[in-house]
């Protein structure tokens, strides 16, 4: 039982040794955070996220109504960022297969090595999005020996939301229906209701311009009275 005291420490050690070379080859995991809203999330005066940004984070995107476009507002926990641009790339997967192909970038060239970040801008079918579809985003930087550096994922659906359907009927005028209730008074009040003419009265043909005599039945006749009367009294005079 003592021929070999010496092996009781040889694998202790040796899984030190394992545990710490692994170490010093991994890469450093990168503590970023990325969240997603349909409307800009909220933010303190640092630009951190708050509870109630967190609350109304999502992973769906619904489209504008009837239109292939999808407003996004992202914000994100940048950890050992550096100054230069960086950039929101989103990668979808080929169909049938799991081959993965980038979709789409977002570069966002004023940053300047902060640690919180919210951006704004719309995703479009034109620019190689579809509807009802997944994807996964990355934010990244190229380091100094241009390599790709990941600094925080997330996954988002695009949701196609459909537009409203278009009415044929045209809605009724009620300008043009109020116009003619109007009307519809004045001709009331003026006595033409009850299927009255519109036509106007005959007019009244002018006074005759032809010579000859004419007799007045009005206060015209009464000069030719007279005459007669004083005649009768002239013979009557003579016979006395």
């Amino acid at each position: 039982m003592l021929s070999h005291p010496h092996h009781s420490w040889v694998r202790p050690l040796t899984f030190a040794v394992v545990v710490a070379s692994a170490a010093l080859v991994a890469p450093a995991a990168l503590a970023g955070e990325v969240k997603f809203g349909v409307e800009p999330l909220e933010t303190n005066d640092a630009g951190a996220i708050t509870k109630a940004g967190r609350a109304a984070a999502t992973n769906e995107i619904k489209s504008v109504p009837g239109e292939e476009i999808w407003p996004l507002h992202v914000w994100a926990k940048i950890d050992k960022g550096a100054p230069g641009p960086l950039y929101v790339e989103f990668y979808g997967t080929i169909p049938g297969s799991k081959k993965r192909y980038r979709a789409w970038a977002y570069e966002h060239s004023s940053y300047d090595g902060e640690t919180y970040v919210s951006l704004s801008f719309e995703l479009k079918g034109n620019v190689g999005f579809n509807r009802d579809r997944s994807y996964g985003v990355e934010v990244t930087q190229l380091d100094d020996k241009g390599k790709n550096l990941e600094l925080a994922s997330g996954k988002i659906s695009l949701v196609y939301v459909e537009g409203e359907p278009e009415d044929d009927d045209e809605p009724e005028d009620e300008d043009e229906d109020d116009e003619l209730s109007a009307q519809d008074e004045l001709d009331s009040l003026g006595g033409n209701e009850g299927g009255g003419s519109d036509e106007a009265p005959p007019a009244v043909p002018p006074p005759s311009t032809k010579k000859g005599c004419s007799i007045d039945p009005g206060m015209g006749a009464a000069p030719g009275v007279l005459v007669l009367l004083l005649l009768g009294a002239g013979v009557a005079r003579r016979r006395d």
